[in-house]
């Protein structure tokens, strides 16, 4: 991961909106990127449509190559890219501005930090039609929140079983029947559940392992134990994550679907390349969108 992808994964939470950048970004922009942008703000549209609309007009160069001539195009071929010395800086010191990728050397986008910057400044700017219809109704956004190292510390299990169960079930601690339930709540989690059932139409969303038959029971009776009125009727166990619909899912792993959830994944943990590391940040987050 390059040191700007980096970087943008640990900003990218500002609060950055479309006002922000016109006021505050002006110096990095084109006149017809400043004009592009204004037309954006005035038209609501859904969530999809208003971040493509702010990716064209920030950051088209990423389409640069679609007009290429034939010359253009060869050039591109042999890792040059064909556009102007001038252009080139100016384009890449405002991706630095924004902490989104610089353009690779034959001028192509490197990977998607231009659209998780959009959809990021969309969901600030607070003008996109399905949340526009959440207001007109009075109805929440939707969160689901995993379990296992997100609800629950799953660590804490393991310190409770046998040492015999574990040589026994080396590599496959998840199958120790009951384990699920020895569980405690992960620091903060009861509390920043309860906030999110405030402030959004809250769910679980969590997978048990398919070998392990006691683990299906042993969520519900945790979720019973420590979320008895909060989250009634609200647990879901899937293998399949990425079928539900909603618009944040609280998840510290890719799989099982996460991954491809059509909403914001919300990547928690405190380690790796996970961009909330623990219940404050998550928080602190979902208070700018609420």
């Amino acid at each position: 991961m390059t040191q700007l992808l980096i970087k943008f994964k640990n900003v990218f939470m500002t609060a950055l909106t479309i006002g922000k950048i016109l006021n505050d970004y002006q110096g990095f922009l084109m006149d017809y990127e400043v004009e592009q942008l204004r037309k954006v703000q005035r038209t609501p549209s859904d969530f999809t449509t208003q971040v493509k609309a702010i990716q064209l007009a920030l950051f088209a160069e990423e389409w640069d190559f679609m007009g290429d001539s034939g010359a253009d195009s060869k050039d591109r071929s042999r890792g040059i890219n064909p556009m102007n010395q001038e252009y080139i800086d100016r384009v890449n010191k405002k991706r630095e501005a924004f902490s989104v990728s610089l353009l690779s050397e034959d001028g192509y986008s490197t990977d998607n930090s231009s659209d998780l910057f959009c959809e990021e400044v969309v969901r600030h700017t607070k003008n996109y039609k399905e949340l526009l219809e959440h207001k007109k109704n009075k109805t929440k956004q939707t969160v689901f929140v995993d379990m296992d190292n997100v609800l629950v510390n799953f660590k804490s299990g393991i310190d409770k079983i046998s040492e015999e169960d574990k040589l026994k079930y080396e590599g496959d601690l998840d199958e120790v029947p009951g384990i699920f339930f020895l569980m405690e709540p992960y620091d903060g989690a009861i509390e920043g559940y309860k906030w999110l059932c405030k402030n959004f139409d809250t769910y679980i969303l969590s997978t048990a392992p398919w070998d392990n038959p006691s683990a299906w029971q042993d969520k519900l009776l945790w979720v019973k134990k420590y979320l008895p009125d909060e989250a009634y009727k609200r647990l879901i166990l899937s293998h399949n994550k990425h079928l539900v619909h909603g618009d944040f899912l609280i998840d510290d792993r890719t799989a099982n679907g996460a991954g491809k959830f059509l909403g914001k994944h919300i990547h928690f943990g405190p380690k790796g390349d996970k961009d909330f590391a623990d219940w404050k940040a998550v928080i602190a987050y979902l208070k700018n969108l609420t």
